[in-house]
């Protein structure tokens, strides 16, 4: 079904660049957060991030003459799944979202912590060469993403962290380490969430992390 050829490493196109990012971190119109915070909730947070997923998943099914929603389009992601490193990681990402872990029956690779078919799905997530080409950004995108898709198997703070990140990865931006360091450390020292909700640029939520008194 998948030819080997096109799906090599030299091959295949950037993951996750067939659609452009967001100019701006603005509000979504749904929601009211800025866009991506209410992912996945919120059905335009969702289709703001995850039409990168989709985009590169569609152009995959049109090569392989594949509908969407058909019962070849299922088979395709068990193959992309079982030839993980064949393919993009927005592919193989995507590939998991229809599939269901055979040991839990949640989407595969987001069930409870405690179900190992879906820690091993995970663990392969990181493979070597999936995110070939891939920049600091999107694999920061990547990240956020999952944890904010799959919340219950990471802590409050790490949540809130990437759900407070995702917007301004959209928009293809990325934190200085100091300025993560400090956003993370005021998440940690109980600082909510909410109060870093309205700056939009990582140096912005990180000054105000440190106006508020959060540990040095």
């Amino acid at each position: 079904m998948v030819d080997p050829a096109a799906s090599t490493t030299a091959s295949r196109p950037p993951a996750g660049r067939r659609e452009p990012r967001p100019a701006a971190v603005e509000p979504c119109p749904e929601c009211g957060a800025l866009l991506g915070r209410g992912y996945p909730r919120c059905a335009i947070c969702h289709a703001a991030v995850e039409r990168y997923w989709r985009a590169d998943w569609a152009a995959l099914l049109a090569a392989e003459g594949i509908a969407p929603g058909s019962a070849d389009e299922r088979l395709l992601a068990e193959v992309v799944v079982a030839e993980l490193e064949r393919h993009p990681w927005t592919v193989v990402d995507y590939a998991l979202t229809l599939l269901r872990c055979p040991e839990c029956g949640a989407e595969w690779g987001g069930g409870p912590p405690a179900c190992a078919a879906c820690a091993m799905a995970f663990g392969n997530l990181w493979a070597p060469g999936l995110e070939a080409g891939a920049t600091m950004n999107e694999h920061a995108l990547r990240v956020g993403r999952w944890v904010a898709r799959h919340p219950h198997r990471h802590s409050a703070t790490v949540v809130a962290g990437w759900r407070l990140s995702l917007p301004l990865l959209l928009a293809g931006a990325l934190p200085t380490t100091a300025e993560a360091q400090r956003i993370n450390a005021w998440l940690k020292a109980g600082g909510d969430a909410a109060d870093l909700a309205g700056p939009r640029t990582f140096a912005a939520i990180a000054a105000h992390a440190r106006r508020d008194g959060a540990p040095r």
